[in-house]
């Protein structure tokens, strides 16, 4: 038999964040005035995600799966959404999704809180006490809930809505009606198993370091510096968190900040190689093809899939 082929998954420029000088991500809307994200993305399954690294933002996140299965790996869990499943991920939460063996459809919906936040007695008694629940960095979402059903319900509405011109409002409405679902059910603490692990701190403090200095020569060193901790520590908490050693993180953040700059620059590929942090373009060419299975020159020339190209069905 012929061996199969792995996919790739490459996100679209406009798709992947900005990252603030606190090593957290600034999520690219489309209308920065109005921080609500909207997309409905096919994933091949066992796909290889080169693009999607690790990260976290002050934005809050809502994945509904419509067909497939999908991983999350959050603060160190991994956690299997499923077709009819859904997940909301709290803001600041060290997170990342990864492609199971099937293929995979879902809706995704970002936005900022302050997109609730119509007054100081709005943001103190509604928004603050959800996205500082330190017991529920995430809700899992399903549709034999009933108010869980009328969160994903909600998702489904919001990427409706935001195909239609002049929909702003009736997306706040539907912002809104999620949100009051969230405050109501989440003051018992939804995930009362969720306990402080001090190692999370460590690994923001570490990944801030990497994301500040990765253009320049990224040792095992730096990180411990950086979170304070031996090279057996450092080494244990990035498989935890990261399921990667740091060095393999590196390279790869280092590919998936190439990727951004080889679709949306003109930059040479040697330019791109020195500015990501590899020592020369050859090197570079190779670490991205081990990762990314086709060339630096095949992604710029379009030669592979976008997830648009993909969709199917509802």
């Amino acid at each position: 038999m012929p061996e199969k082929k792995t996919s790739y998954y490459y996100p679209k420029y406009s798709d992947i964040p900005d990252i603030k000088e606190d090593g957290s991500e600034s999520i690219r809307y489309d209308n920065p005035d109005f921080p609500l994200f909207c997309r409905r993305n096919f994933i091949p399954g066992k796909a290889i995600l080169p693009g999607m690294s690790v990260h976290r933002h002050s934005d809050v996140e809502f994945v509904y799966i419509k067909r497939g299965s999908t991983f999350y790996q959050l603060n160190g869990r991994t956690v299997k959404i499923k077709e009819g499943e859904g997940i909301f991920v709290n803001a600041r939460q060290i997170h990342m999704i990864t492609a199971g063996d099937e293929d995979c459809l879902l809706y995704c919906v970002i936005f900022h809180p302050m997109l609730l936040c119509a007054s100081k007695h709005i943001e103190e008694k509604f928004v603050f006490p959800v996205v500082s629940n330190s017991a529920a960095p995430y809700v899992l979402l399903h549709e034999n809930v009933q108010w869980e059903r009328k969160v994903l319900t909600g998702l489904s509405l919001l990427y409706e809505l935001s195909k239609k011109e002049d929909c702003e409002l009736e997306m706040v409405k539907v912002v809104y009606d999620i949100w009051k679902l969230l405050y109501d059910n989440m003051q018992g603490n939804v995930l009362k198993d969720t306990k402080y692990d001090g190692g999370f701190e460590i690994i923001k403090r570490m990944i801030a370091c990497l994301e500040e200095h990765y253009r320049e020569n990224v040792t095992l060193e730096l990180l411990c510096r950086a979170g304070g901790v031996g090279r057996t520590a450092c080494t244990k908490l990035f498989q935890k968190y990261l399921n990667a050693t740091p060095i393999d993180y590196v390279r790869r953040y280092r590919i998936a900040k190439s990727i951004e700059l080889l679709q949306s620059t003109d930059k040479t590929i040697t330019e791109i190689a020195y500015e990501t942090g590899f020592s020369g373009a050859s090197f570079f060419a190779k670490t991205f093809k081990e990762i990314t299975g086709i060339t630096p020159g095949q992604l710029r020339k379009g030669e592979v899939f976008y997830e648009d190209q993909r969709i199917k069905g509802n």
